[in-house]
């Protein structure tokens, strides 16, 4: 079954963005980058585009939304577009390695509005992790490269 890869490129830490690439590679998958910059690939291939959006507010997350199919899969660590894509049956997860279901992406979202009330209120909470771990990496890469190979029909 044909589908392709979407990534919310804006935020993709870089190696997140080389394991898309080699996997899409290897099982003949188209890749597009949506991003409101032009964002850099380790290499070209044909199966690789790049759309830049207007430098509006949520125009990058609006035309994913808009040109993604059913059985299309996303790559975004932004929760509302994360959401909306969810409602659309489609398969997203995050550069962290967490494939969402409604459960986990609701509990997410309960702790993101928990978090920016805190912050309104000058509360810092100390679960902003920052760094981008090798483990991180990992989780992305186990999660990602099965999900691919599994829309691909290759084993």
């Amino acid at each position: 079954m044909c589908f392709k890869i979407w990534v919310d490129a804006d935020s993709c830490p870089s190696v997140v963005r080389r394991i898309i690439l080699k996997t899409a590679v290897t099982n003949s998958v188209p890749v597009v980058f949506v991003a409101n910059r032009k964002i850099p690939f380790d290499f070209e291939d044909k199966l690789f585009s790049m759309v830049v959006c207007p430098k509006e507010s949520g125009s990058a997350d609006d035309y994913i939304c808009n040109n993604i199919e059913e059985n299309d899969i996303a790559v975004t660590r932004d929760l509302p577009l994360a959401d909306r894509l969810l409602k659309k049956s489609i398969s997203v997860m995050n550069d962290r390695g967490i494939l969402f279901d409604r459960k986990t992406l609701d509990y997410m979202l309960e702790e993101r509005a928990l978090s920016m009330q805190m912050l309104a209120l000058g509360i810092r909470n100390g679960s902003d992790s920052g760094g981008f771990s090798r483990d991180d990496v990992k989780k992305f890469a186990d999660c990602f490269c099965p999900l691919v190979r599994k829309k691909s029909g290759n084993p």
